[in-house]
This record gives C-alpha cells, sequence and structure tokens, in this order.
C-alpha cells in the first residue's frame, strides 16, 4: 500500500471543528459533537477521547475542558482511537477575558490570575469567600514593603530586627507611666 492510499479520501475524516458535549474528569476524556446540528443526521458525537494539555510529562498540568467550548478533533488515520480534542478556540459562548498584553487566566467562579508587563504587576484576584494558600517548608522570602488589610492570626514565634510600632507606641522606645519602685505593676505604655 502507498502512502497516499493511507490518506483517508474524506479530509474531514482527520479534521473536525465542533464543541465540547462531556467531559469525564476521572478518565481524563471528553467527547466532542461536530457537524451540523441542522442537518438529517443532526451532527455526531466522539466516542470519550483524550484533551490536548500543556504539559503531560513528569510536570504535568490540569485544565480541563468547558462543554460548550470550541475543539478541533484531530484523527489520525481518520479513526478515532487515537483522536485528540485541542481545545483553546474563542467563542460567543467563551469570549476573551481581556484585550491587552497582560496575560489572564480566569476561572468559572470569577477568580483571575494574571501578569501584566505594561504596568508590571502580577494579580491574583479571588471571589468573596475564596481562600489562598501557600505552603513552603523550607520557608519564603519576600523582599519589598508589604501591606496588610485585614487581621493578622500568627501561630508561632516573631522576630523583628527594627521596631515595631502598634496605634503610635514603639515597642523599643515607649515609656511607662504611673511608674513606682518595688513589686508595684508599671502602667500601660505611652506614647514617646
Amino acid at each position: 500500500m502507498s502512502r497516499q492510499e493511507d490518506i483517508p479520501a474524506d479530509l474531514s475524516d482527520l479534521i473536525r471543528l465542533g464543541s465540547i458535549a462531556s467531559v469525564d474528569l476521572a478518565a481524563a476524556r471528553c467527547t466532542v459533537r461536530y457537524g451540523d446540528p441542522d442537518d438529517e443526521d443532526g451532527g455526531a458525537e466522539t466516542p470519550p477521547i483524550r484533551w490536548l494539555a500543556a504539559r503531560a510529562g513528569k510536570t504535568r498540568s490540569w485544565s480541563p475542558p468547558s462543554v460548550g467550548e470550541q475543539a478541533v478533533v484531530l484523527a489520525p488515520d481518520g479513526q478515532f482511537a487515537g483522536a485528540i480534542a485541542l481545545l483553546g478556540i474563542w467563542s460567543d459562548a467563551f469570549p476573551p477575558p481581556g484585550s491587552t498584553l497582560a496575560e489572564l487566566i480566569e476561572y468559572a467562579d470569577g477568580a483571575r490570575i494574571g501578569y501584566d508587563p505594561v504596568a508590571h504587576a502580577l494579580t491574583a484576584i479571588l471571589p468573596a469567600g475564596a481562600t489562598a494558600l501557600v505552603e513552603a517548608p523550607g520557608g519564603m522570602t519576600l523582599r519589598g514593603d508589604v501591606r496588610i488589610e485585614g487581621n493578622i492570626d500568627l501561630q508561632g514565634a516573631m522576630t523583628a530586627t527594627d521596631d515595631v510600632t502598634a496605634a503610635g507606641i514603639s515597642l523599643k522606645t515607649h515609656k511607662h507611666a504611673n511608674v513606682q519602685a518595688g513589686a508595684a505593676q508599671s502602667g500601660p505604655p505611652v506614647a514617646g
């Protein structure tokens, strides 16, 4: 058999444009509906096939497709056994989340993580009630000024190489009122 005979007569058997019909997260497979739903056959649907991931080796990424997301089905030899769904095609149902040079990932619940190379700004914006966890057993270093808007619950020791000020009162240089010699306790700290 020549190589030319290996190519299906109808190239649409190799490449199909469709949309995700279902997703099986446990099996990491999806089905894709393709063809014209207005045709007499109403279009068709692939059996469960794999989708293309950014990485799938020792470094792995996980970003399952959404039902309704557009996809291109690549079917080697026109057979679905080895078919792959290629994702990432904008549509009216899923338009681009931005229109600038800033790179952005937007999640179904509204969370957004992005980097703007023009403004030099990294952002992570989470919806109400969302939490964040950074686990670094070897330690974590933040360089630069830090502003925290909210309460802090510290479970462990804190060391400061400079002064600590609370409500205008310095930890290093504050004075006490009503100081008496002997066993009496001093009054509360006062601003210096």
